[in-house]
């Protein structure tokens, strides 16, 4: 039987030079990479999209403009725009941390913990500059989104074995 023909039998399984044990590259720099714009940048867009229905829900309900601008201007967490912001940002940390150890083809949680560190430097250094919100309740969010991206890398971890 010659390798480009199908054998006589077609119900048989055809044969293949394909090997699955074979080492795949890591990847740290395009995981961590990848990470940090799945991060900032779907923080930033599910912030907005948020932010712009909620604009659109209480202007629906009757608030006046200057209501409407004192909600979305306002950066307390506990708030209802602000707890919706929180969460949405802890997914964006959660899916970062597992995309960038798939990306990275890791085996442990280092690369997700390399993209938790930048992440952390720049929230802290963006939180403190800007004066969003006072420094207990920075470093808590912090430590969550720490948490989150680290639990996504963790969750990758688990999908792998």
């Amino acid at each position: 039987m010659t390798p480009n023909r199908m054998p006589h039998n077609p119900y048989e399984t055809p044969r293949s030079d394909v090997q699955q044990n074979e080492a795949l590259p890591v990847r740290p720099v395009k995981g961590i990479l990848i990470g940090l714009l799945i991060d900032l940048g779907g923080s930033i867009l599910a912030v907005t999209a948020i932010t712009f229905a909620y604009a659109i829900y209480i202007g629906t309900q009757g608030a006046s403009a200057s209501e409407i601008e004192g909600a979305l201007t306002s950066t307390d967490p506990t708030s209802v725009l602000g707890a919706m912001h929180s969460l949405a940002g802890l997914g964006m940390s959660y899916l970062a941390g597992f995309y960038c150890l798939r990306i990275s083809r890791g085996t442990n949680l280092r690369y997700p913990l390399v993209l938790a560190a930048i992440v952390l430097v720049l929230t802290m250094g963006a939180g403190v500059a800007w004066n969003l919100m006072d420094l207990l309740t920075l470093l808590g969010l912090s430590a969550l989104t720490v948490g989150a991206t680290l639990l996504g890398g963790a969750m990758a971890l688990r999908r792998q074995s």
